[in-house]
């Protein structure tokens, strides 16, 4: 499968959980769980571009810059997840920083779906794309986590 295909993958659910988590406020551990389950599958997915899919682009001239513009963009959301870790999720801050998350996650996800992903396959070609899908899913079994299990 193309990295870009399971990062893609990795964004829906991510979102999803958000969702849910605003869908669950008043139910604490049902919450607990869930924010669990975005944290881990955050920290997880921003590794997969950390370590795998961008370092491999950051070889190719047209990318040369894509750690500087995005990895910053992961330390805020990392950010996040700690300040939301220590509230709870009726809390009003919980519940602005999520939306305020949520937009960020939709405007990184959108940056990427629509023209990096694409540039990515034109400069680098699938088989490039395919193998670092392969590096991503073994990321994500010697995490633990399958593409199943995770976002």
């Amino acid at each position: 499968m193309l990295a870009t295909e399971i990062l893609t993958m990795d964004h829906r659910e991510a979102l999803a959980l958000v969702e849910e988590i605003q869908n669950v406020r008043n139910n604490a551990s049902s919450h607990n769980e869930t924010f669990e389950q975005l944290r881990a599958a955050l920290e997880l997915h921003m590794q997969e571009e950390e370590e795998i899919f961008y370092p491999a682009l950051a070889q190719h001239e047209d990318f040369s810059d894509i750690m500087e513009e995005n990895v910053p963009e992961h330390e805020m959301v990392r950010q996040m997840l700690v300040q939301m870790s220590e509230l709870q999720p009726n809390d009003a801050v919980f519940q602005e920083t999520l939306l305020e998350m949520k937009t960020a996650l939709e405007a990184h996800m959108t940056s990427e779906e629509e023209d990096l992903f694409p540039d990515a396959i034109e400069a680098l070609g699938e088989d490039v794309i395919s193998e670092l899908g392969n590096r991503i899913d073994q990321l994500k079994g010697e995490s633990g986590m399958t593409r199943s299990a995770t976002m």
